[in-house]
């Protein structure tokens, strides 16, 4: 769970940023409400009594009410803010508060942070950082890479070649975004984002060879910082006697983060091109979001000749 000290680092290393009030919050986890743990971006917005726990956003309207309506109504306000566990507030564009206000807010511990940026644009990176640090996430193993302006996880068991072909699809002039770890974070309800850890950014290890910065070696293009998640192509070596289904009737799903992502297995042997495969599986993947299923069309060219055999 991400902390007030983690979301202030963020947004000070983008923009103006200052803490005024209840520093000592700052190791303190940022509590989402039960609306907002799956869409972060509900903990953010403008002031909204009915909606108390989030990160208010004060510009000049909200300014403007509080000055209105008067001092006891402005601490009955913010005593029923801390109590329904508002997460505190950002007061933008360098305005100033009601001294009255200020005392109610150090009374009640509440978090308030301020800078000089619009409440639009405040809006906009702060719902942005939040969900950086709250979205579900996880780390996997396997090859991301950007092939045909699709995300594909080449995963399989250590040793198989996921590396070798994923310095191959280099060569062929698609991306690489990341090498043995992949940090996988959901950006949206249907949209998963894959990335390097920092440590092993632009980085590809091949066995026998060692490390080799793909950044370096093939330049900027051959890397990417991040691409969403389409499609996972697990390698696997089948054993001999082992059948594999040639024609499935139904796509195959995997689940990354609570999400079906498409998964199409690749078998691994001997005089193969598997570079040459992965790129008809991303052709294929892309010709199936655009509603054109190859298996589905041959199926029913099979029944109408099998109905005009039998005379139907």
């Amino acid at each position: 769970m991400a902390t007030y000290q983690q979301l202030f680092t963020l947004c000070k290393r983008k923009f103006d940023f200052n803490w005024l009030y209840g520093q000592s919050h700052a190791g303190d986890s940022i509590e989402l409400s039960p609306n907002a743990v799956n869409y972060p971006t509900l903990a953010v917005g403008f002031l909204n009594i009915i909606h108390p726990d989030r990160l208010h956003i004060l510009g000049p309207a909200e300014i403007a009410f509080f000055d209105q309506i008067g001092s006891e109504s402005r601490k009955s306000l913010i005593a029923k803010l801390a109590s329904d566990k508002s997460l505190g507030f950002v007061l933008c564009a360098n305005l100033s508060l009601q001294p009255d206000m200020v005392q109610a807010l150090i009374e009640h511990d509440l978090v308030v942070f301020s800078t000089s940026e619009t409440p639009e644009r405040v809006l906009t990176l702060v719902r942005q950082y939040i969900v950086r640090l709250l979205a579900p996430s996880c780390s996997m193993h396997g090859v991301f890479m950007d092939v045909f302006g699709m995300g594909i996880l080449l995963s399989g068991q250590s040793g198989i070649g996921k590396s070798e072909l994923g310095l191959e699809l280099v060569t062929r002039g698609h991306g690489l975004v990341a090498d043995d770890v992949v940090d996988f974070i959901q950006r949206a309800p249907d949209w998963v984002e894959g990335s390097a850890p920092a440590l092993l950014a632009n980085l590809l290890e091949v066995r026998g060879i060692g490390l080799l910065d793909i950044k370096t070696i093939f330049g900027e293009t051959a890397v990417r910082r991040k691409m969403r998640l389409n499609l996972v192509a697990e390698l696997k070596q089948f054993d001999q006697g082992e059948l594999m289904e040639r024609l499935p009737e139904t796509e195959l799903f995997t689940e990354v983060l609570g999400q079906p992502i498409r998964k199409m297995i690749i078998p691994v042997g001997g005089g193969r091109n598997l570079a040459v495969l992965v790129e008809a599986a991303v052709r294929s993947a892309i010709l199936q979001l655009r509603g054109i299923n190859t298996i589905e069309e041959f199926f029913q060219r099979q029944r109408k000749l099998m109905m005009a055999e039998d005379g139907l």
